[in-house]
């Protein structure tokens, strides 16, 4: 029992230092996992979900409600109290996505893991592969890294230190808090609620972000893999043999196309209305940092880092997934089709139809996920300010 430890460290670092698909599921499940609910499991601790729920409600809608009745005193003071809902409406959307969504996301990483099968069995490009793997585990490592300084190491501290501060009705039930034991008690509420949260809102963005950059490396190994096929069909002496090889790699690359296309479908479909909801949210808030007072703003710039953090984050991961489209999009096209018989050239129409679609994930399925969309917003909110304070 006394080495459980250090074997337990030990596993850690071997996962961390091997570039595999299995090694990058286990990482973002690892947070979960602590804390009771394993993404990969139907089954949760209900333990973590009561705690978590009751202290969200208790600490931000009975916060706001007794604020807003007995302590707000004007405009601004309402307004301020938009940074706790929106952060309220941003977790509950994470827990209800984590909750409801779990046999989805399931399914999906099922999808996801077969596609690094195939990749794996053809070993062409095994190497490119894992190098592409170790940047989406630094992409993962980031985001936990972020989600810990920013809201573990800045927020919970200055939230339990400064709680008069926050436009809120911090702990209602245990005034005055001001005197021990009960300002003792509060801070260790609004500590546990803050790191529930946190917990919840990681989870969501580390599994979303894992799925955009693996579903992008795929789309990059089939680009090689289309490149590749392109020589060898120029360079074949178009024997029975050759033809044979020609078709079995034609048909493994279409095979692979369509389950990444079925991947991006399927993020759409169960990422969709809750990454539109927190684009809302993010712009929003994005507008207030720069309309109200900055004494106001730092009280919750954690939470304004958070959402220019991930806004940019997303949108830079799918501009990356569309490019990688493109790019499989124009090889496919120059892949020596001319060169092919009637047979495979049917195949390699079929399946540049496909990819001539645009590979775009939407948010509220309106709102195109990808840099152009983090552009205009911020370009947006820079004339609504002016306006503003012209």
């Amino acid at each position: 029992m006394k080495c459980a430890p250090y074997d337990w460290t030990k596993q850690c670092r071997r996962r961390l230092k091997h570039n595999s698909y299995a090694n990058l599921i286990w990482l973002i499940n690892f947070l979960p996992s602590l804390c009771g609910f394993p993404l990969l499991n139907v089954k949760f601790n209900f333990l973590f979900w009561t705690i978590h729920t009751i202290l969200l409600f208790y600490v931000y809608i009975l916060g706001v409600v007794v604020y807003q009745m007995y302590s707000a005193k004007d405009f601004i003071d309402s307004i301020n109290s938009f940074f706790n809902i929106s952060a309220f409406i941003l977790i509950s959307v994470d827990s209800w996505w984590i909750l409801r969504r779990r046999k989805d996301l399931n399914n999906l990483l099922e999808i996801a893991r077969k596609n690094d099968d195939l990749i794996i069995e053809n070993g062409r490009f095994h190497g490119d592969y894992e190098k592409m793997l170790r940047r989406i585990k630094i992409i993962v490592i980031m985001c936990y890294v972020f989600h810990f300084i920013n809201e573990v190491l800045i927020f919970i501290p200055y939230r339990t230190l400064r709680m008069e501060e926050f436009s809120i009705a911090s702990c209602v039930g245990l005034e005055p808090l001001d005197v021990s034991p009960n300002r003792e008690v509060c801070m260790g509420q609004l500590a546990l609620q803050e790191l529930t949260s946190i917990v919840v809102v990681c989870s969501y963005d580390v599994s979303l972000l894992f799925l955009f950059s693996h579903t992008t490396a795929v789309f990059q190994v089939l680009f090689e893999e289309m490149i590749n096929f392109s020589e060898m069909a120029k360079s074949c002496h178009k024997t029975a043999e050759d033809y044979d090889v020609i078709e079995a790699r034609l048909s493994n690359i279409i095979d692979r196309h369509g389950l990444a296309l079925r991947t991006v479908r399927k993020v759409e479909a169960i990422y969709s209305e809750a990454i539109g909801i927190g684009f809302g949210l993010d712009a929003i808030s994005l507008c207030l940092f720069f309309v109200l007072p900055i004494e106001v703003i730092l009280h919750f710039a954690p939470l304004i880092y958070h959402s220019l953090f991930i806004f940019f984050l997303y949108c830079f991961q799918g501009q990356r997934l569309t490019t990688a489209s493109e790019k499989f999009e124009m090889a496919v096209y120059c892949c020596g089709w001319e060169n092919l018989r009637v047979k495979e050239r049917k195949q390699v129409l079929l399946m540049l139809k496909q990819a001539q679609k645009p590979v775009i994930v939407y948010a509220a399925k309106v709102i195109p996920i990808r840099l152009s969309t983090f552009a205009t917003t911020m370009q947006s909110i820079y004339k609504f300010v002016t306006v503003f304070k012209a």
